[in-house]
């Protein structure tokens, strides 16, 4: 059912309530946005969420960008940085950059990832920006094509059968950008693209390294947020740096011993929350850095398949054990010990970041065009 055509930067207020209407009950509806048509539906409304699923056939879980009106109330959803970070991320809104943030307590599961965060958008549609400000709510949206099927920008471009199964259409009818929206992942050293707005995934060539610890809230994120820091430092932009722990519970904050010693360091991780070890993060990973001999045993009767990845942070890059002792848990203990500690990471750290910034050598690669 066409619902409405509009022109580029019109927002006719019985359409805008029409829609809203719609979304509130429920349905699915392919709308235009900032850079190619989507697929809208209410974001807390998991049945809806899941028929967006099956339209565009995807067969996992990944998490879908999120669209609202203002940054007044973003706090319901997601967790900002302070400061000039957070000025950052709200300068570049509205337009076409979704930023993946910590989610807020109380967000249903099926809106975030596996990281506990939430993609989202501020949009500088004008349809779009007024039905989000009448819901003022989050709202789904994702490009209206099945997977792996290039996004549309023109209406003749969407596929009929795919039309066919949402419950309302509203056409432009001047072209849309075309061009998907930049996706940007906060983290305490910087923005991480996950997408260009080329629409290249940015992470697709790079190397993801995975700190491991018991518990994710006193070395690995020390560890991760210090070789974040060394590899921006030394020009290491292919690189993508995240944690776990192999007993973590879910969004623990980091332990404030951590915390202090980061501080001397100047790096703030007030923002970290812990996550358990999962098949998808090894998985996702490249390297996989652990802190004790005893994680190192516990990785391989785990997932004895990805062995190949799973180095002792003191011994990497060698899988040689020979007289290598790890790093020690500092939890329970004093500033100085938790010091000490962030010492030994720091020195480890500074040998691996020689280590990975070694240019690769050119060995008999074809030439091509």
């Amino acid at each position: 059912m066409v619902i409405a055509q509009v022109k580029e930067g019109e927002a006719p207020p019985k359409v805008v309530m029409d829609i809203v209407r719609r979304l509130e009950a429920g349905e699915v509806l392919l709308l235009p946005t900032d850079t190619v048509y989507g697929l809208h539906a209410l974001a807390r409304n998991a049945a809806a969420i899941e028929r967006i699923r099956r339209i565009k056939q995807l067969d996992d879980k990944r998490p879908f960008v999120n669209l609202y009106s203002n940054a007044v109330g973003l706090a319901r959803f997601v967790r900002l940085p302070e400061g000039s970070a957070k000025r950052r991320i709200l300068d570049s809104w509205p337009g076409s950059i979704t930023w993946v943030l910590p989610a807020a307590e109380g967000i249903s599961s099926h809106m975030m990832g596996e990281d506990n965060t939430v993609g989202i958008r501020i949009p500088d549609n004008q349809l779009i920006r007024s039905i989000c400000s009448a819901m003022d709510d989050l709202i789904v949206s994702t490009s209206a094509n099945r997977h792996g099927k290039p996004p549309a920008a023109l209406r003749n471009e969407l596929d009929p059968e795919l039309v066919a199964e949402v419950d309302g259409v509203v056409y432009q009818i001047e072209p849309l950008p075309g061009k998907p929206s930049e996706v940007k992942r906060w983290t305490p050293a910087g923005p991480e693209i996950i997408r260009s707005r080329e629409g290249s995934s940015a992470t697709a060539h790079r190397t993801k390294i995975l700190m491991v610890c018991s518990g994710n809230i006193c070395r690995s994120p020390m560890a991760e947020a210090m070789l974040r820091e060394k590899l921006s430092q030394a020009g290491g932009e292919n690189f993508v740096i995240r944690s776990a722990g192999t007993m973590a519970i879910v969004d623990h904050p980091p332990q404030l011993r951590a915390l202090q010693a980061m501080e001397k360091r100047g790096i703030d991780i007030r923002n970290h929350r812990s996550r358990p070890l999962s098949h998808e993060l090894v998985d996702w990973a490249d390297i996989v850095l652990v802190m004790t001999s005893d994680h190192l045993a516990d990785m391989h009767d785990r997932f004895p398949e990805s062995t190949q990845k799973f180095f002792l942070l003191t011994a990497y890059p060698e899988m040689d054990l020979e007289g290598q002792f790890g790093v020690e848990d500092p939890y329970g203990f004093g500033l100085d010990v938790y010091d000490r500690v962030a010492g030994v990471i720091e020195q480890e750290l500074d040998r691996i970041v020689k280590f990975l910034m070694i240019p690769p050598t050119s060995g008999n690669e074809p030439e091509g065009a």
